[in-house]
């Protein structure tokens, strides 16, 4: 019979578990044999062949712990696989090893435990359903801005409007004589300013045909043509030049004068300006009749409507959830999140030709100053998770086999082409694809409950037959692993998630390391072991 390990348990106030394993003298004594035969096997040793040299020799030769270092790793994961055989912990992740010693041999370990949900009187939790509604100033308003998006720019023979664009050949000329009123200094400080007001304009002046004549005191400020110009409501860099355009029509000239408020930044400031223009061209907007796309509109509107107000109910029960649970989990869970938010901003910053540190840089801040910022977003996202799991188990909710079919089709359908629909179809068919459609199916019905149970529209759990178990409010969790939180980001939005962009995942079988498994620690060691 083999020696029993001495195993000792203390729990850590952040979900850990302190494990200590100590071997007893049998044990030790193989332990140091089997490093023995190793070391024999793998160094020359004068006056043996290899593997023959005695124990007795080769730990006289190179020290009872060095020899025993050969196979400190290997024996850390068969002692610590036997604990997670025999002891009622669970694991989360990996364990790490704090320390070791050889006499006699001990592994001290910090054992992150599987989280654990209690979600309290839940059902207890009611709230307000948002209201959805659309007016007809709604979708008025929504069809302005369609018809602004589709508005096209055409010869109108008519005065102008506000609105409209002219277009004009213009000169402008400032009447005062400023070589004796400035110094040149002062004249090359105000000119960048003159230039970043007409610039506000969008205008096409060419400094090389500005004439400056100081013998009659004439300076030109613009001169033009085929110049365009959008007539807003209220001038920015001259007040009453735009208006000073309303009511021409082509072929119109006109002489007009306008002066310079005195608090202007320009250097022309209190002085008056001339301006000679000829209206060669008068454009109006066009803008295309909706009316058929009232009822269209309106009740994509609605829908619209509905989904956003599905998703604060969503986020409020999720947030209800969090605030009535007891939830432990360990510091790794927490770290696990971050580093999937990191490995997305990476993805997404990989499709505008930017890396991680380019973004880093730009804003100011380091690897470690970042995963700082985003660690209370990951706990957020974490927490939400695990409530949500808990949720589906208390509640019993499942997907058919059925329903993940019907939901492939789903998906599929709506593809743009043949080989967009082939692509989805071949994605999502595999078995990680399946589990990816799911636990995208499992999040909508989970998140149906829970709207169901704050708004009191719940049905009643049902009871469990005769001896079976009844469900409990507090369970332990094992949350989506890699892949299905790509399906489901509850945490930022608590929003259905884009089976497409999974499909895409699916086929690249983008997955971090370290999934949520229960026995993780079974088939691995400590790390450093």
């Amino acid at each position: 019979m083999t020696e029993a390990l001495t195993i000792t348990t203390t729990p850590r106030t952040d979900h850990q578990l302190d494990v200590t394993i100590q071997l007893g003298p049998e044990r030790t004594e193989a332990a140091l044999h089997r490093a023995a035969r190793l070391v024999a096997h793998k160094t020359k040793i004068s006056g043996f062949r290899p593997g023959k040299a005695p124990d007795t020799t080769v730990i006289r030769l190179f020290g009872r712990d060095k020899v025993l270092r050969e196979i400190m790793n290997d024996l850390g994961q068969e002692v610590y696989k036997e604990v997670l055989e025999g002891e009622s912990f669970e694991p989360y992740a990996q364990a790490q090893l704090e320390d070791v010693q050889f006499d006699p041999i001990t592994f001290k370990l910090v054992v992150p435990l599987l989280p654990t949900v209690d979600l309290g009187d839940y059902r207890s939790i009611r709230l307000d359903a948002p209201e959805v509604n659309v007016s007809e100033a709604d979708v008025a308003a929504a069809l302005a801005g369609v018809r602004d998006k589709r508005v096209t720019w055409q010869t109108v023979e008519r005065p102008a409007e506000i609105g409209d664009t002219v277009v004009m050949d213009i000169r402008g000329t400032v009447g005062e004589d400023i070589a004796s009123a400035e110094s040149d200094e002062e004249i090359d400080e105000d000119a960048e300013s003159d230039e970043e007001d007409l610039a506000d304009e969008d205008f096409a002046e060419d400094e090389d045909d500005d004439d400056d004549d100081f013998d009659t005191g004439v300076v030109t400020i613009m001169d033009n043509k085929d110049w365009e110009l959008l007539l807003k409501p209220e001038s920015g860099w001259l007040p009453g030049f735009d208006e000073a355009f309303v009511g021409m029509a082509a072929g119109n000239e006109k002489t007009f004068a306008l002066t310079y408020p005195k608090d202007s930044a320009s250097r022309y400031r209190g002085q008056a300006a001339t301006f000679q223009a000829t209206i060669k061209e008068v454009r109006g907007k066009l803008r295309p009749e909706l009316d058929d796309e009232f009822a269209k509109t309106l009740a994509e509107m609605t829908a619209q409507r509905a989904a956003e107000a599905e998703a604060r109910l969503n986020d409020a029960g999720v947030a209800a959830l969090i605030e009535k649970a007891t939830l432990s989990y360990p510091p790794v869970a927490v770290d696990e999140v971050i580093h999937e938010i990191i490995k997305n901003l990476e993805s997404q910053l990989e499709r505008t030709s930017y890396k991680l540190e380019d973004y880093l840089r730009l804003q100011g801040t380091t690897l470690e100053a970042y995963r700082g910022q985003v660690a209370p977003q990951a706990e957020r996202r974490l927490q939400s998770r695990l409530v949500l799991t808990a949720l589906t188990k208390v509640e019993g909710i499942t997907v058919t086999d059925e329903e993940t079919q019907a939901e492939l089709k789903c998906v599929t359908a709506d593809s743009k082409s043949d080989d967009e629909k082939k692509r989805l179809r071949d994605g999502l068919s595999s078995e990680q694809g399946q589990a990816l459609i799911r636990q995208d199916l499992m999040t909508k019905k989970t998140l149906a409950r829970l709207r169901a149970i704050v708004t009191g529209q719940a049905p009643e759990l049902v009871q469990p037959e005769a001896g079976q178990p009844e469900a409990e409010a507090a369970v332990d969790v094992e949350t989506p692993s890699a892949e299905a939180a790509e399906v489901s980001e509850v945490a930022e939005a608590v929003e259905d998630a884009d089976v497409v962009e999974v499909a895409e995942a699916a086929e690249a079988d983008e997955t971090h390391e370290g999934a949520l498994a229960t026995e993780a620690g079974a088939d691995t060691a400590a790390q450093d072991m």
